[in-house]
């Protein structure tokens, strides 16, 4: 037996990756591995630890001009300026999306599960309803983007997302500098941008303040990671969860045989 965890031996089970290795104890004996297996054998038939990731539903862009390429006497910076954030959907969008993504969690109650520092144990009883729910959850958001965002609807939301900078920068934009501001901006012309951009593998340094459309070709930098079609849109959104295990040495000195044994396992991890 080894007396000395290594974290990258393929032989290990997986572990929960944030607690520092340094902290495990080790398997030195035989009986010790016994009782750690028989331990994770309980453990599995009431339940798992679960990870909940939910991600990509928030889309934004943050504008700071005092510290972009931009030459300092090509714009009027006033005492009180502050950068901008700004956000792709409305206040409202954003609350109801927030609220359908909230209802996934709310799944978990102490009738199912517990809470941890990690996630959730999920009573094994549940396992297949967990799965129903989630499937209909997504479905659920799914059918939602589609009803509010589809025919043209989101690619407004886009186009408005990207002017709100534009029109920052238009708004700070000195009498030297040497920039022409387009009257309308058409989603056509920032997809082609993108892709020439992608092309030429592009950088921020790259950009010239010096060129007229250097406003546009900003914005369309700034705003390159966020999609332009509701698809695109809806392939990024991250709705996982997996169940993990636990590894043998921290089940080495416990007795495995109630939920109640199992939360307090969790608790000291």
């Amino acid at each position: 037996m080894v007396n000395k965890r290594d974290s990258n031996d393929p032989r290990q089970l997986s572990l929960f990756g944030e607690i520092p290795s340094s902290s495990n104890p080790s398997i030195a004996t035989f009986p010790e591995f016994d009782q750690a297996l028989n331990n994770l054998i309980k453990l599995s038939d009431l339940g798992a630890f679960i990870e909940i990731n939910i991600q990509g539903f928030e889309k934004s862009y943050t504008l700071n001009l005092s510290e972009s390429i931009i030459p300092k006497d090509f714009l009027k910076i006033p005492k009180n300026y502050s950068p901008i954030t700004v956000q792709l959907f409305s206040h409202e969008l954003r609350n109801d999306l927030k609220k359908l993504t909230y209802e996934i969690k709310a799944f978990f109650t102490p009738r199912n599960s517990f809470k941890t520092p990690f996630g959730y144990f999920l009573f094994r009883s549940d396992f297949s309803n967990w799965k129903l729910f989630l499937s209909s959850k997504k479905d659920e958001i799914n059918e939602f983007l589609n009803k509010e965002l589809s025919g043209g609807i989101y690619g407004k939301y886009f186009l408005e997302h990207f002017t709100r900078g534009y029109e920052f920068i238009d708004s700070l934009s000195d009498i030297t500098a040497p920039w022409e501001f387009r009257k309308k901006l058409l989603l056509k012309d920032i997809q082609e941008c993108r892709k020439q951009m992608r092309k030429d593998n592009t950088t921020l340094s790259a950009l010239k303040h010096t060129e007229l459309d250097f406003p546009f070709s900003l914005m369309v930098f700034k705003t390159m990671h966020i999609p332009m079609v509701l698809h695109q849109y809806q392939s990024q959104l991250q709705i996982h969860s997996r169940f993990k295990t636990i590894h043998l040495e921290y089940l080495i000195d416990r007795d495995i045989n109630t939920i109640e044994d199992i939360r307090k396992l969790a608790d000291s991890l």
